[in-house]
């Protein structure tokens, strides 16, 4: 079956995580994303601990189903060479800071000179203009600045940032939908479209239920360790065997105090409301831990569960990958090309009966000769001659890692 974007033909400038995962997103559905890198390589290569082939777990995650080429843009001919594939492109992807693909020539403006059709997602920290604009930003800043932080960690302690790159895959993901959204509409007018896209507008964003109930109330939300900032009781607790997280709804209240044996709770007048039990959540908790003591984590969550209670058992990876459900939805794979395998997750965008085969993610410059040759009718002698002056550099793949 064919796959929604085949046809679709990407060049991906990103580097780091949030453009190279919107460009990841588009190659899972089908669409051909050249990833061009500097002869140094995309600085997300070093990030982590290297596997296979030196490439780090973070360049690996977000980089799978493309083909690489090395470009040298601080030379002309390289530039030239970014030029010709970008007339054939039906989408950029960028991440630079503003003003750096137009002192190259490939802003959007210039390149449509020859391809009006062209879709062209930026990815900057703080926007394209405004106080912030030349200010660098990556997602631990990002976390700080975008007020993440702040309602993150325990009750009275420090500020805690989330262990996950969440700006630039927010901002990934909000890449892509922004590019299928310009697709669709040039498919009605023709004409191409920019995409902006910013860590500080994704994070902000991302916050949405909690930020709206500061700006309604004018209430700043306290660190709540585990518990849920807006629902008691909540939160993380302690079982005789592990620990699970739970919530519970107003709606559920009498019924979970039956199920816990501690029927005389549901009308406790310190209990009896939603505002109630969140005032008085600390006395709550330390009525509910001697219960949740008793029996192991397992066991509670089955009881919960009955009492149609949102729980969950707090996985670490390793339960994580071995997870029944995990494994059913098939969200731990690999990518392989020749005899090179890397771990895969599976993407959340699921079109049941459309599959891309994962190919493992491309060594620096491992698709350079190939897309020249096929894509800028390059020679064999021309080749040769632009690797032998860096203007490109292509990574020789041992024959046994062939297919």
């Amino acid at each position: 079956m064919r796959l929604p974007l085949e046809g679709i033909r990407v060049l991906d400038f990103g580097q780091g995580v949030a453009g190279p995962y919107c460009a990841q997103q588009l190659a899972d559905q089908g669409a051909d994303v050249i990833k061009i890198e500097p002869p140094r390589g995309d600085w997300s290569r070093t990030m982590g601990t290297p596997g296979e082939d030196d490439q780090g777990g973070v360049f690996v995650s977000v980089n799978r189903n493309k083909r690489g080429i090395c470009l040298d843009l601080r030379k002309a001919e390289a530039i030239a060479i970014a030029k010709q594939l970008a007339a054939d492109a039906d989408v950029i992807v960028e991440s630079f800071r503003p003003g750096v693909m137009a002192r190259l020539g490939l802003a959007a403006a210039q390149l449509r000179l020859t391809n009006p059709g062209l879709v062209y997602l930026s990815i900057t920290g703080f926007g394209q203009d405004g106080p912030n604009v030349d200010l660098p930003a990556g997602d631990s800043t990002m976390q700080a600045y975008g007020g993440l932080m702040s309602v993150i960690g325990e009750r009275g302690g420090s500020p805690l940032r989330v262990g996950n790159v969440v700006s630039d895959m927010l901002a990934g993901m909000n890449g892509f939908s922004g590019v299928l959204l310009a697709l669709l509409e040039r498919s009605a007018n023709g004409r191409g479209r920019d995409v902006q896209v910013a860590l500080l507008d994704s994070i902000v964003a991302f916050q949405a239920p909690t930020l709206t109930e500061f700006l309604l109330t004018g209430k700043t939300p306290k660190r709540m360790g585990n518990d849920h900032p807006l629902i008691s009781p909540s939160g993380a607790v302690k079982t005789s065997e592990g620990a699970i997280s739970y919530t519970v709804f107003d709606h559920q209240w009498t019924g979970f105090c039956a199920g816990m044996g501690l029927a005389e709770l549901a009308s406790d007048p310190r209990f009896n409301s939603p505002g109630g039990r969140q005032q008085n959540r600390d006395a709550l908790s330390e009525l509910l831990a001697p219960v949740f003591a008793l029996h192991s984590r397992d066991w509670w969550v089955a009881k919960l569960r009955k009492m149609d209670v949102l729980c969950a058992p707090i996985n670490d990876y390793n339960d994580l990958i071995t997870d029944i459900q995990v494994r059913h939805n098939q969200l731990i794979g690999q990518s392989r090309q020749g005899d090179r395998n890397y771990p895969s997750l599976g993407s959340p965008i699921r079109l049941p009966g459309n599959a891309m085969p994962n190919q493992a993610p491309p060594l620096l410059g491992e698709h350079t000769r190939e897309i020249l040759s096929t894509s800028c009718g390059c020679s064999t002698e021309v080749i040769d001659e632009l690797s032998a002056r860096g203007v490109v550099l292509e990574t020789k793949v041992k024959k046994e890692n062939l297919p």
